[in-house]
């Protein structure tokens, strides 16, 4: 019997796939967030491109694509739940023009998370078919063994507290990231955490570490870098550059590029030795890896 190639290379990756999660799988309770398969596929909110992004459902179709860690974003809610979603002003997602920091839970829960979601056609084709906004501790529910890269939103420097011991109760120290674009936020994490929980470098660190990285008294207080891959500042700071990745990699760090969704540029990306790419089509990066002999 013969095969077109497609569809042949298509049942080979669905069997690849399977048998990862055969292999690997009963490794994963004791992973932590930099163990390999490496470089990481991590997706961006999940597979966003296909269901709603921060959403359970699209947690899990990212994972069946073969994402190794999923990414996230978390706001605090007004009675003090981390809530995961991207906007703080909930009107592009779910159509309701409030502040999800003015909000309880339950007002939260009771919104459309799917509401403003379309295909590439415009349809809006998830709209009222149960899709909600979790809170990270459903997210951790759900996803107790898999590895979870988590964007704390909130400028506030609001129950941090609460946050590190939501990630002790569900043993997840071990296999998440932590990253802020705010330097007060992320710096404040690392204090109540006791540095006992992998952060990824605000801009500010980034700024301190290649001014003073050399100097002998400057230690690095983060586990990883998260940077856009599309960023002429990044460009011109040589910061994409392989023997830059080789140099943080020997120091121990992780090199992630964010959001990689075109093929050519995520080939580019690990070619210069990126540890990981942060990706709406996590699918697509998996494919790929796999043709280079990495999966």
């Amino acid at each position: 019997m013969f095969y077109n190639s497609a569809v042949l290379f298509h049942y080979l990756l669905i069997i690849n796939i399977i048998f990862n999660s055969l292999i690997i799988g009963s490794d994963k309770k004791n992973q932590s967030y930099f163990d390999c398969p490496c470089p990481h596929i991590i997706a961006h909110q999940g597979a966003s491109l296909d269901l709603p992004p921060n959403t359970i459902e699209a947690f899990q179709l990212a994972l069946d694509h073969g994402a190794d860690i999923i990414e996230l974003d978390i706001w605090r809610s007004m009675d003090g739940v981390w809530v995961v979603i991207h906007d703080r002003n909930l009107l592009r997602i779910t159509g309701v023009n409030k502040d999800i920091t003015q909000m309880s839970f339950d007002e939260i829960q009771s919104l459309d998370a799917a509401y403003n979601f379309s295909d590439s056609s415009g349809n809006y084709l998830y709209r009222d078919k149960g899709y909600k906004i979790p809170s990270l501790e459903e997210v951790f529910k759900n996803f107790k063994n898999e590895k979870i890269n988590i964007e704390i939103k909130d400028n506030r420097k609001l129950g941090l507290s609460d946050l590190v011991e939501l990630i002790k109760k569900y043993q997840m120290k071990n296999k998440t990231l932590f990253v802020s674009f705010y330097y007060s936020v992320i710096k404040e994490f690392r204090k109540v955490s006791k540095n006992e929980i992998a952060t990824a470098a605000s801009k500010s660190d980034i700024m301190r570490m290649i001014y003073f990285g050399k100097l002998p008294w400057y230690k690095i207080p983060f586990n990883a870098f998260q940077m856009p891959f599309y960023s002429k500042k990044v460009e011109r700071y040589g910061l994409k550059k392989s023997d830059w990745i080789d140099r943080m990699q020997s120091k121990g760090l992780e090199v992630h590029y964010w959001t990689v969704d075109n093929y050519k540029d995520m080939k580019k990306a690990f070619s210069i030795g990126a540890s990981g790419v942060i990706t709406n089509r996590p699918k697509v990066a998996y494919e790929l890896l796999v043709q280079l002999g990495k999966r």
